[in-house]
């Protein structure tokens, strides 16, 4: 009876598993001729429990908090290259080369200058946004990281002390159930944000190890984890401030790139694959805008008069102001962290004349720098000759929607399959009232037959009794 209450107040706490009471046959007992059964006792006090399916429920929650993360994250990812709602890069570029092609119409039009140079500054500033919000999005994924990494400590803490207080009260004879429940909802919780395993090794003691990586419990020891950044010869992780994991104890050894599913797994998998190929992506694009779109204005002479000699040509250092070999934007511009650091060359902010239309000096009409500008638009000077800007640009945003589209056929497959691992561990481990309620009606009877047997042996003696003389 004490068991079935028990079940029944536990009915609607999450985790908790069924218990019921085993019996055995009492010892007989030998009465002359005759063996007497002595009754029932209680052999113990069992959990409905499979480690199997717990297993099984655990690797689903693994798998689902992985796909479910990602998605997320893959969203906000999304959302900095939506040219749906807003302008994208694609859009303001077309715009660019759209108006150095005008300007290649009207190369003494002073108005369509300055509409060059405010696209240009739009081009920049929407470089400069994207590699923002990628190192927004950055910074957030090495924040939750971090967080995640105190939420692991935090349960691992938790489960090395309910294994020593499982190991004391079973050591002494006690039943520990409802401690080993709370140690298996530790372990879900701990499933969510690494792949992780859980046995008893042989000193009987009780292990839970992240795949890949090692163990972070063994009995009443608790591995802690700690996060921070690792210095490796030419990476860019540690210009970009990425977070790596590692055993507090072993500082100089992360062993991020082992973690490949959960809620951990999804973060380091987006920063380190979508993140880190945007940025590369992006600045691959932005360090080809310069230095083709610069080689060609060099070339060019700005809108000012200059001096020549008799035979026509310039006369070196003769004019007041540079006039060729100006750079529309600012040089020099490293491969990485291009989209970061272009912008607009001096030259060019600080007059619209010394963007370049000619090809010859003291030429107003000569419109061949701009137009072989524009053509930049259309020509393939990306990836060694293979790719345009816009087809550049469209294959980094057209990668990272599939990427998005996928996540999300994958976490709705894993929800299923985890709502299916959940049910059939319900079913082993759950409360029914119904069957409690029939479990009390069965012990009812049982208790009012007993009843009535002591009756009649009492009914018996008082007979036996009442013959004596």
């Amino acid at each position: 009876m004490a068991t079935t209450s028990h079940n029944i107040a536990n009915a609607n706490t999450e985790g908790f598993s069924r218990q019921e009471v085993r019996t055995e046959t009492g010892p007989a007992i030998g009465e002359g001729d005759y063996v007497i059964g002595s009754g029932v006792e209680i052999q113990s006090i069992r959990r409905q429990h499979d480690e199997l399916v717990e297993k099984k429920l655990n690797n689903s929650i693994t798998h689902h908090n992985f796909n479910e993360k990602r998605t997320l994250q893959l969203g906000h990812v999304e959302e900095i290259f939506n040219e749906i709602n807003s302008e994208g890069m694609n859009k303001v570029l077309n715009r660019f080369f759209n108006s150095m092609r005008e300007l290649s119409n009207q190369p003494e039009n002073e108005t369509v200058r300055n509409v060059v140079k405010e696209n240009a500054k739009i081009v920049v500033g929407d470089f400069h946004r994207i590699q923002n919000s990628l190192d927004h999005v950055r910074a957030s994924v090495n924040k939750d990281i971090t967080n995640t990494v105190k939420e692991i400590n935090g349960l691992t803490g938790t489960i090395a002390k309910l294994n020593k207080e499982i190991n004391i009260q079973e050591v002494s004879g006690g039943m520990a159930n409802d401690l080993r429940d709370q140690r298996d909802r530790a372990i879900r919780t701990l499933a969510e944000f690494a792949p992780i395993t859980a046995y008893s090794d042989n000193q009987g003691q009780y292990v839970i190890s992240i795949e890949g990586v090692g163990s972070i419990v063994a009995g009443g020891i608790a591995q802690e984890l700690a996060t921070g950044s690792t210095v490796k010869d030419g990476e860019t992780s540690i210009d970009k401030g990425n977070v790596e994991v590692f055993f507090a104890n072993r500082p100089g050894v992360p062993f991020s790139d082992k973690l490949k599913n959960g809620t951990l797994g999804a973060l380091l998998k987006t920063r380190n694959e979508e993140i880190e190929g945007l940025e590369k992506q992006i600045d691959e694009l932005a360090h080809g805008l310069v230095l083709a779109t610069n080689a060609i204005h060099r070339r060019g002479y700005a809108n000012h008069p200059v001096p020549v000699d008799a035979q026509g040509n310039p006369v070196p250092n003769a004019a007041a102001k540079k006039v060729t070999g100006i750079n529309f934007f600012k040089e020099p511009l490293d491969l990485k962290r291009a989209a970061e650091y272009i912008d607009l060359s001096d030259e060019i902010k600080e007059d619209v004349n010394n963007i370049a239309t000619a090809y010859e000096p003291n030429k107003p009409g000569d419109n061949r720098v701009a137009l072989a500008i524009s053509k930049l638009q259309h020509e393939k000077v990306l990836g060694a000759g293979t790719t345009t800007f816009e087809e550049q640009y469209l294959k980094s945003v057209g990668n990272i929607g599939l990427q998005t589209g996928k996540s999300k056929i994958d976490e709705e497959q894993s929800a299923g399959i985890l709502a299916q691992a959940k049910s059939f561990k319900e079913r082993l481990a759950g409360v029914s009232l119904d069957e409690e309620a029939a479990n009390m009606v069965r012990y009812q009877n049982a208790y009012e037959a007993s009843a009535k047997v002591i009756k009649a042996s009492d009914e018996m003696f008082k007979a036996v009794l009442g013959l004596l003389p």
